[in-house]
């Protein structure tokens, strides 16, 4: 946006909704942190994206549209291709050729030059509208919506083109293995990416091939192919994975690039053989694309007060806890943002590699050549870094190497797999911690899970029930919640276009946050239980991910039943 600090300021106290107070705490952490100081007021729920657009719109005089109400029309859209669509932040969503004018969207109204060029290109008269980049990323997926429909009549096409050669031998097994495979795996991989799916099954199931998307966290059937195509595309997958094809008995993990528009994905590969064939797994690791901030993965002010304190230690260890798919990795590359200056050397050992990023040296674990995180870890303390980041504590001889690291002048950051911050503590004990080593070394601890959101288009509201309110108070006690406001409205999505009628879309992480104070540490040296050291905590302000899933339930952010499932993961 080409408009200068003093002016957007302007605009927003102008509101009324944003107080000079709210703008002040917001700049002075945006010059400590260097975040966007409209990331930040938008992070802390001072203001929507929406509501951001339509003002700095309101003030410019120009009107804001939500694509996501937009019957847009493939025709019109497409007369600018996709790549300047997307790469200039714009969407062509209504022309008049009679009158000789048409509609933009744009994120940045103010960028005259785009404007310009298009009118020039088009040959029309462009009357610019504001809207957000959430609108105009769900937009840019027209661009692809036929994709489906097109992988379909990919198939149809070849298998009548491949009978009609065979003649009167020709039948429909023959005519799949004649399907071109590139194309058909190429469309499963664009066609996952465009919803926005994390990971991909291939499935072999008795009487067909399943081809199933785990889209925010839960996984959807989106295709049901012959079953006899499925041995050639998990043979595709070894090919480019460069795995071994004729071994089905065993096994085998690789990876491949995808390249996708401006950018590439990294895929993970997983085949095992399974009862009626090979099983192939996809994880999409978009890997040149910039990590999310903290705010946006969702950590409260008072949490992040708490993070940013940690991570201004020279030295000590930093953990993030959860289950596999809690988006740990996510979080730890969030923080390497933050310290990522050009005055500090960063080494990273992972498995895999997730982003890709700069100034950052980063380390792929390789055990069939030796590299596991216990050894690249021994290596990393001799290329003198200010920051370590090991993807995963897994086995005793990491947790002594790093620990020494953290005691040795250097900042680590890892992630272990535990149910809560508090379990954290007797975990590393358990897996060989010296308990006076781990109460100097550990700083800090996050736990987190992942749920989903309520679509923002059509999210509604209802009075909480009485079966609801018993659910909330038996969950608080589970946790050791002793006492709670119990909400009076809940949210949820009633279900639309935008989210696929799930009333769900994106994600975003709950958290707690454990200070290894001195209280901590004491517990620590007596090696305390999980269940003692998080009353302590609690009584020094820890909230649980159980309260920010509530606080998040309350603003309407996500449901009780989605923090109330992954709180029992």
């Amino acid at each position: 946006m080409y408009l200068l600090k003093d002016e957007l300021k302007t605009i927003l106290l102008g509101t009324g909704l944003v107080r000079e107070k709210d703008y002040a705490a917001a700049d002075e952490e945006s010059v400590r942190t260097k975040i966007d100081v409209i990331d930040i007021l938008i992070g802390r729920g001072v203001i929507s994206e929406q509501f951001l657009a339509e003002s700095i719109g309101t003030a410019l005089k120009i009107p804001f549209v939500n694509l996501d109400k937009v019957d847009l029309n493939p025709e019109v859209l497409e007369a600018v291709p996709e790549g300047y669509a997307k790469n200039k932040s714009v969407i062509l969503f209504d022309v008049n050729r009679g009158k000789g004018i048409g509609k933009l969207a744009m994120v940045d109204p103010l960028d005259f030059d785009t404007l310009n060029y298009l009118q020039a290109r088009l040959e029309i008269e462009l009357e610019p509208h504001m809207t957000t980049l959430a609108s105009l990323r769900q937009a840019l997926k027209k661009y692809k919506s036929k994709i489906k429909e097109d992988f379909n009549r990919l198939i149809e096409e070849n298998i009548e083109k491949s009978l009609r050669e065979g003649g009167a031998q020709g039948n429909i097994a023959e005519a799949v293995k004649a399907l071109p495979v590139i194309s058909v795996l190429d469309n499963i991989i664009e066609h996952a990416i465009t919803l926005g799916a994390s990971d991909i099954h291939l499935e072999p199931m008795p009487e067909y091939f399943l081809v199933r998307y785990r889209i925010d966290g839960i996984l959807r059937e989106i295709l049901s192919l012959p079953k006899e195509i499925g041995p050639i595309i998990v043979a595709r997958i070894k090919v480019i994975a460069q795995l071994q094809i004729d071994v089905h008995h065993l096994p085998q993990d690789g990876r491949f690039r995808f390249p996708h528009e401006s950018h590439f994905v990294d895929v993970r590969v997983s085949v095992v053989p399974a009862f009626h064939g090979e099983k192939a797994e996809m994880r999409l690791l978009k890997g040149s694309l910039r990590p999310l901030t903290l705010y946006e993965l969702g950590i409260s002010s008072e949490n992040l007060d708490a993070v940013a304190n940690g991570l201004k230690a020279s030295h000590g260890m930093i953990l993030v806890t959860g289950p596999t798919g809690s988006g740990k990795t996510t979080t730890l590359y969030s923080m390497i943002g933050i310290l990522n200056t050009p005055q500090v050397n960063i080494t990273t050992i992972e498995d895999p590699v997730e982003y890709d990023m700069p100034r950052v040296n980063q380390m792929q674990v390789n055990v069939k050549a030796g590299l596991t995180f216990a050894t690249g870890l021994r290596s990393i303390v001799r290329q003198n870094p200010d920051i370590i980041m090991v993807g995963e504590i897994r086995d005793k001889e990491t947790v002594d190497i790093a620990i020494h690291a953290a005691l040795t002048g250097h900042l680590l950051l890892s992630t272990l797999h535990t149910n809560d911050a508090p379990s954290t503590i007797p975990r590393l004990i358990d897996m060989g911690g010296q308990p006076f080593l781990v109460s100097s070394a550990l700083r800090l601890v996050i736990a987190q899970r992942l749920v989903r959101k309520n679509c923002s288009f059509c999210i509604s509201s209802y009075d909480i029930t009485e079966e609801a309110k018993k659910s909330l108070r038996d969950n608080a006690r589970i946790v050791g919640i002793k006492s709670f406001e119990m909400p009076t409205l809940l949210y949820r999505g009633k279900g639309c276009h935008a989210c696929n009628h799930t009333g769900y879309r994106d994600q975003i992480g709950i958290f707690e946050v454990l200070n290894v104070t001195d209280t901590i540490k004491e517990l620590l040296l007596k090696q305390s239980p999980a269940g003692v050291i998080r009353d302590a905590a609690q009584k020094e302000g820890m909230k649980t991910m159980f309260e920010d899933g509530l606080q998040k339930v309350e603003a309407g952010t996500t449901t009780m039943e989605e923090v109330l499932r992954v709180i029992s993961e």
